[in-house]
């Protein structure tokens, strides 16, 4: 009986256990076994939409007995303390597990570079994280409606967000638009409310190109946003984080911590080639330096390509990559064959700025293609659809239909309050569609007429033309055969 372990409960972990599930499928003499320390899947890209109270808090993770029902894939719960690779076993606090083959897949951790205060911020990496702060950001609106103190309801208002990637660009989105909300529930004027995004770079997003960058800065100062780039955190504390060594002071009491990661715990604690703030390196199958018994996916991979510079980023497309490189890999080394290199081409991603506006570039190295607003939207709605196909199916699609289009509130999705179940005008929607589809229509069938006589480009056709001459004559015919008529009545 071959035993493979797969650690972590993750987007790399979930895709590897259902690859290797698929192909050992009617092997009895395999043993696949995921482990992870919670019992749920939790969507890590989608965070920000529950800290924001866009979506309910359920809408983001998914059982992970439920992904592996009807599986050869045993789920076991428990948080892994140790590995020992001379034995091949992992150890829990109460239980050990023996394996043939270990999958990496513990994913990574926020890291705050030693900074002092890091217990005051609140982090965004996992459900728990999401929750907890939105809860604190409603607490933090209701104790300002209780105080008539003018330096407490500012310090309770103000909002920074450290870090101007990917999390930290969609949780000050979401969080410029979640203020109307709350100042109205709340009974507080819009212009209290302070909100400061925070990076050491001198612009947003800096992966992606200028006309990007400034569309994004453009929107997110639209929601209410101050930017303060080529700024570095120095020290946070509980009423105020400190920029740039006592330079520039923020009085606040909730800083939204989105600056960095690093290697998970587990990680640090094993003795593998690591670089690159906790990561494993590899070779070209994803093995571990170390050990050709232990694979690497997603974030854990220390890798780079042949012809790179730069080793394979820490996203989700990466961890789709290389889910079944592995799987092929271990595969081979069970059955036989031959392995397969890692050689990932990445189309690109996206990010929203709150529900109804987003930046995006796509395609593939050396032809993207960028996009915002309602394009830039819709593309990361389908990638996400594309992904719940391959973890959950069907269900999970519906589901998330549900929460991003027909549960919203307030009118946050990219297509308004249109399909909103709450909404008096759902019915406009498809109206809109069908309109705008037979205008299109009729206007591509009558283009050719109106390139060929300008003429037509008019509604109502022209009065048919007539010469003077014959306009007279039919005058004067009408008025001799009104007076004969009038004449032979008399008679």
């Amino acid at each position: 009986m071959k035993k493979i372990v797969v650690l972590g409960g993750g987007y790399a972990g979930v895709l590897t256990a259902k690859k290797l599930a698929k192909k050992f499928k009617k092997d009895k003499n395999v043993e696949i076994t995921l482990i992870d320390k919670q019992a749920y899947h939790t969507m890590l890209t989608e965070l920000h939409e529950v800290a924001a109270g866009r979506v309910d808090e359920e809408s983001i993770r998914m059982d992970l007995k439920n992904i592996f029902a009807g599986r050869n894939v045993n789920v076991v719960i428990d948080e892994i303390k140790n590995v020992d690779f001379d034995k091949k076993v992992l150890t829990s606090e109460n239980t050990e597990y023996a394996y043939d083959y270990l999958v990496m897949a513990t994913g990574c951790k926020p890291t705050f570079f030693g900074i002092p205060g890091s217990e005051h911020a609140h982090q965004l990496w996992s459900y728990t994280d999401a929750v907890n702060l939105k809860h604190h950001i409603l607490n933090m609106f209701r104790e300002a409606s209780l105080t008539s103190d003018k330096e407490k309801r500012k310090e309770l208002l103000t909002f920074v967000t450290v870090g101007a990637g990917f999390t930290g660009v969609e949780m000050a989105g979401e969080l410029g638009e979640w203020k109307e909300e709350l100042c109205r529930s709340f009974h507080i004027s819009e212009d209290e409310v302070s909100l400061y995004i925070v990076d050491f770079a001198p612009k947003v997003l800096p992966m992606y190109p200028d006309k990007l960058i400034k569309k994004a800065e453009k929107h997110l100062v639209k929601l209410g946003n101050q930017m303060v780039m080529n700024s570095a955190v120095s020290e946070i504390k509980a009423d105020s984080v400190v920029l740039n060594k006592g330079e520039k002071v923020i009085n606040t009491r909730t800083v939204i911590w989105a600056a960095g990661i690093e290697g998970s715990d587990i990680v640090d604690t094993i003795e593998v080639e690591k670089a690159g703030r906790g990561r494993i390196v590899t070779n070209a199958q994803l093995q571990s330096q170390d050990h050709e018994d232990v694979y690497v996916v997603g974030d854990n991979i220390f890798f780079i390509p042949e012809g790179e510079e730069r080793p394979v980023p820490q996203m989700v497309e990466n961890a789709e990559h290389s889910a079944p490189v592995v799987a092929h890999n271990i595969f081979v080394d069970i059955k036989g064959g031959e392995h397969k290199a890692y050689k990932p081409t990445f189309h690109g991603s996206m990010v929203c700025i709150g529900g109804r506006y987003g930046v995006a570039q796509v395609g593939m190295p050396g032809m993207w293609l960028n996009f915002s607003g309602f394009m830039a939207m819709l593309s990361k709605h389908f990638i996400n659809i594309i992904y719940f196909i391959q973890v959950l199916g069907f269900n999970k699609i519906w589901s998330y239909i549900m929460h991003e289009f027909f549960h919203v509130k307030n009118n946050r999705s990219f297509v308004g309050g249109l399909l909103s179940n709450s909404s008096p005008v759902f019915w406009k929607f498809p109206l809109r569609i069908f309109v705008g589809f037979m205008w299109m229509q009729q206007g591509l069938t009558k283009l050719p007429k109106i390139v060929h006589d300008f003429n037509n480009v008019f509604l109502l056709p022209q009065p048919p033309k007539a010469d003077a001459v014959g306009a007279a004559s039919g005058a004067v015919s009408d008025v001799v055969g009104a007076v004969s008529g009038a004449v032979t009545e008399v008679v």
